[in-house]
């Protein structure tokens, strides 16, 4: 498991591109929805601040089993609403 401070790191940074293609495609396709587009700019920012809130907190603090199986479910819970944002960008570049 790769620390607290790496994995912050990883979801702002993916969370900030994510954020930078919506704009993108806001500004830059012809007949974009402006409000389908601010949608997911909000809900990409939901996910950014529950997830790094959630790094911080684990229960059964001193098992490292217990705090990797933690983990691991954070990790793929955030790889699945990080897809589904993708699938819904992709869904909207392709309605102008």
């Amino acid at each position: 498991m790769a620390n607290k401070r790496s994995l912050k790191k990883e979801i702002n940074f993916i969370t900030e591109e994510l954020i930078s293609e919506c704009l993108y495609n806001q500004i830059f396709t012809k007949g974009a929805n402006t409000e389908e587009n601010n949608k997911i700019l909000e809900e990409i920012i939901d996910i950014q601040e529950d997830f790094l809130r959630r790094i911080n907190i684990t229960d059964g603090k001193y098992n490292p089993k217990i705090v990797k199986k933690y983990y691991r479910a954070l990790i793929a819970d955030f790889d699945k609403k990080i897809d589904a944002i993708i699938d819904k960008l992709a869904i909207t570049g392709k309605q102008s």
